[in-house]
Parts: structure tokens; sequence; C-alpha cells
């Protein structure tokens, strides 16, 4: 992948998300990708440090087998992942609390809505909060958005005694267990 074209064409590019799901190229061996626990990426061990280079690379990511990839007609990249490709670390409410836009580290808002369902994971000893972005692509809540998501259930009072729900676009979604 040449990054002198890639940053050239990100000015250029006319839809927001090509249609990689029509893509199937041959996978490019020896090129390192990876973006870490905090949202960084990295190319070849080095980490990207240009806003548009992620942003562009995040229209092209594709989820296919269990794996991303950066997908272009001709070539796909594998990308190592640890937690998911998006990072929710910013978010809007209505005045009335009941509907929530998430914010992602790059460059894209989404609804908390049936489309981009609130679920929380066990990775290990923790629990993670993870929405759908898009295509099965996932983002994770950071832990200050999440607090703040809490803080809204907790005002929107939607839950039981034991079970903490967060409603947006008339949808609920389980923050966790009330603790004493």
């Amino acid at each position: 992948m040449n990054f002198a074209d890639l940053l050239n064409s990100v000015n250029s590019i006319e839809e927001k998300y090509p249609p990689v799901h029509l893509w199937d190229p041959d996978l490019c061996v020896g090129v390192e990708m990876k973006i870490d626990r905090e949202g960084n990426w990295f190319y070849q061990g080095s980490i990207i440090g240009r806003d548009k280079i992620k942003i562009l690379f995040s229209r092209i990511l594709k989820f296919e087998d269990n794996n991303y990839y950066l997908v272009t007609p001709v070539e796909k990249v594998l990308v190592n992942v640890d937690l998911a490709p998006y990072m929710i670390v910013d978010y809007e409410v209505d005045i009335d609390h009941k509907n929530i836009i998430l914010k992602t580290n790059l460059d894209l808002s989404i609804p908390l809505d049936k489309d981009h369902k609130l679920e929380i994971k066990k990775i290990g000893d923790e629990q993670i909060p993870f929405v759908q972005i898009r295509n099965n692509i996932e983002g994770f809540i950071s832990r200050s958005v999440y607090y703040s998501l809490i803080e809204i259930a907790l005002m929107q009072d939607n839950g039981s005694s034991e079970l903490l729900t967060l409603k947006s676009f008339d949808c609920n979604f389980e923050l966790g267990e009330m603790s004493d």
C-alpha cells in the first residue's frame, strides 16, 4: 500500500464508504497493520499519526471470517485488532434524554438504536461495552462515555432494581446489574 497515493486520494473520495463488500481480492502478505486497545493505528510497527489516513482506512475496512481487513479492488491486508476498530469517544443526548448519538474516534457518528446495538461482552476479566457500527464492524465504548451512559440510564429510571437499562430511539440496552 502506497501511503502517498492514499493520502492524495483522501480528499477525492466521493462516497463515504466504498463497496468493500463487493471486493474479494487476494491477500497481500508481509504488511503489518494493527489497531491497539487505545484506538491507535499502526503500519509496520509505526504509529499512524495522520487522522485523514486513519479515517480513509476505516472506510475501506471489512470484517470477514472473524478477521478485519483493509480492502481495495486489487488487494486486502489483514489488520490485527485488539478490541475493535472504532472507539466511542463522545456522545450527544437530546434534552429529554431519550435519543443518544455516539461519536467515534474516526469521524463517524451513529445513533444508539436498533441498527447500532449496545452489548456488554466479557473479554478476559473485563466487561466491555461494544456497539455495532456498520457491516458487522464494532466499536468499543470508552470508559468515560460508558460512565456517562450509566448516569443517563439512572436519570431515565428504565430498569428494575436489579438491572440498569438505557433507552435510546425506543430501544432498551442492558448496561449491567445494579449493586447495593
